[in-house]
């Protein structure tokens, strides 16, 4: 028997950062015989019958001290069951989960992709068989453990059909989506925003998503008074938290997503768009592998080149366009589909 056992946050499919993992337990539950699922808060969730979750207890405010006993205990249950661990974002999971693994000889994979580099990463690192990630630009760390096999996007969550029709005579939809926070460089957007206004364009932009650290809401707040002072109220749309289970709605409703990120990681926001059919226009020259001969990039901080693009991108012709999103469409599906990406992750074990 074929077994595995996952590490996480969260087991939630309306969490707007981390629902999309209850897709992955989906595609892992095809691939092995139980999945063993370690969380730290549950959620709502609907999964096949060999899918087990075990809660820590966060959604009940269960003290630390009680939730560090209780995954030890989950680990000794369930890692002699199992074939492998895999922890998910976290490098504290694994390094946790390392003394159990040891005593029953079982590797540890971890996933992981953030620009920074922690001690816990580093330490993480000695003791894993391999950390997966999207691309290698979504780490700053160097090791030979370092896979990349892509994104895992449910392709069939976002496809939509499109009707590009005049789309340089309507009101056009522009939407952004991502955390509220300064690296997400939303105020470029915004000064875009007013060009386009200036310019006597009709649009509609709907930012989705909400601030979470305290700089975050203080970003916010010089947001909105950069929309009030551009006078852009009547155009632009602050949406806030939007469950994962309602996000695919509104990327298939854009014309145009707009990722404003700098060159690092590829953000799987713009991946889901190009799923949807929808245009995209990014900063992070990290996508050029994913867009072939298409010029879909503005210069970083610069809402005077980004206005132009998107002028550029809605006075193309209709078959253009079409042209276009067909290919991103293609891209994202060869290269971070989530039933490939679940494929190699089960190789692994």
């Amino acid at each position: 028997m074929r077994n595995l056992l996952i590490i996480t946050q969260k087991v939630d499919e309306n969490d707007d950062l981390l629902g999309f993992f209850v897709s992955w337990l989906r595609e892992f539950s095809k691939r092995f015989d139980k999945v063993f699922v370690i969380t730290l808060l549950k959620g709502g969730y609907d999964l096949p019958d060999n899918v087990y979750v075990y809660s820590l207890g966060k959604e009940k405010s269960a003290l630390k001290l009680w939730r560090f006993f209780k995954l030890y205990f989950y680990l000794f249950r369930l890692v002699p069951k199992s074939s492998g661990i895999f922890c998910h974002m976290s490098p504290i999971f694994a390094i946790a989960a390392w003394p159990v693994a040891f005593i029953f000889r079982e590797r540890i994979v971890l996933w992981y992709l953030h620009r920074s580099v922690t001690l816990r990463l580093k330490l993480s690192e000695k003791i894993v068989s391999s950390i997966v990630t999207a691309t290698k630009e979504s780490l700053n760390i160097e090791s030979k453990k370092i896979i990349e096999i892509g994104h895992g996007i449910d392709i069939d969550r976002f496809r939509a059909d499109r009707n590009w029709d005049n789309l340089n005579s309507r009101q056009f939809r522009i939407l952004s989506v991502g955390r509220i926070s300064p690296i997400k460089d939303y105020e470029t957007l915004i000064k875009a925003a007013g060009i386009l206004k200036e310019k006597g364009f009709d649009f509609r932009l709907k930012i989705v998503g909400r601030p979470v650290m305290v700089y975050d809401f203080e970003y916010f707040e010089k947001l909105k008074k950069l929309v009030q002072g551009l006078k852009l109220e009547n155009f632009i749309e602050f949406m806030g938290f939007i469950p994962f289970s309602q996000i695919a709605d509104y990327y298939k409703e854009a014309d145009i997503l707009i990722n404003l990120a700098p060159k690092g990681g590829i953000d799987k926001v713009v991946l889901e768009a190009m799923a949807s059919g929808s245009l995209v226009l990014v900063s992070n020259t990290a996508f050029k592998k994913y867009f072939g001969e298409y010029d879909l990039f503005f210069k970083h901080g610069e809402p005077e080149d980004l206005a132009g693009k998107i002028i550029k991108l809605i006075n193309l012709p209709n078959g253009e366009i079409k042209n276009t999103t067909d290919f991103l469409f293609r891209s994202v599906s060869q290269n971070h589909n989530l039933e490939n990406l679940i494929v190699k992750l089960a190789g692994l074990f």
